[in-house]
């Protein structure tokens, strides 16, 4: 046991000074390995980018402009309906808080309104406020944007420097259990290609020392067959799985 110990560390010695002189072995693996993670890098580069323009934050500016920056892009005025019989003047103060100008209302006839992209209805119920979002039919997302507002105003009145955000993310999630065993499946798939090409650059070598027979050699000066292919392993195993 003690030669065979010798022997293993010995062909293990000889194999690493051969892939370390030997440079185009080592540069074919790792041309082999480099192409395989540009790919990779490429795929999840896209795959993250199209993810990041599918996902874009909810604001208020898209749907309700300040008074003398609105008809622009379609967006109008907040419109806030006070069905409390008082001022709601913190309320207010709250919402230009947020860049947000509201066009305030007593109308109760609410169809007689020239269209906007939505409104708020604030009526008082007892002793307890009552607030109420209506959207116009086109915009988009308008009734998250309404609950948004009414959060960050709350916010605002109770002297909080806070501010609730909301992003959209139409018809799939980078979260959901579909799109993560997809992306796991993909890369599964390309480390299953790329374990099944790299043991043939190990293999080069060890056929020329078939060729040369120096293999041979080493058994007639009384290499065991198992210490030569174990000092070949130690080497190349830790070589292979940290690729």
């Amino acid at each position: 046991m003690v030669l065979w110990r010798q022997q293993v560390c010995a062909v293990m010695r000889m194999r690493f000074l051969k892939l370390k002189h030997e440079g185009r072995l080592l540069r074919s693996m790792l041309l082999f390995f480099g192409i395989f993670i540009l790919q990779m890098l490429m795929f999840f580069t896209v795959f993250q980018l199209w993810v990041g323009s599918s996902n874009w934050e909810i604001t208020a500016s898209s749907y309700f402009l300040p008074t003398e920056e609105k008809i622009q892009n379609k967006s109008t005025n907040l419109l806030i309906f006070n069905d409390t019989g008082s001022e709601i003047e913190d309320f207010i103060s709250a919402l230009k808080s947020q860049n947000i100008i509201p066009e305030i209302t007593l109308e109760k006839n609410i169809t007689s309104i020239p269209l906007h992209n939505g409104a708020i209805k604030i009526s008082l119920e007892g002793k307890s406020y009552r607030f109420t979002v209506m959207c116009s039919a086109e915009p988009i997302n308008c009734f998250p944007m309404l609950v948004n507002i009414l959060s960050n105003t709350f916010l605002r009145l109770f002297n909080s420097t806070a501010r609730i955000r909301v992003w959209s993310e139409p018809f799939y999630s980078i979260q959901s259990p579909e799109i993560r065993n997809d992306f796991f499946f993909v890369c599964l798939s390309y480390l299953l290609i790329l374990a099944a090409g790299l043991p043939p650059h190990f293999a080069v070598s060890s056929m020329e020392d078939y060729k040369l027979q120096a293999r041979a050699q080493l058994r007639l000066a009384g290499l065991f067959p198992s210490a030569y292919w174990c000092g070949q392993v130690l080497v190349d195993a830790p070589l292979f799985w940290t690729l």
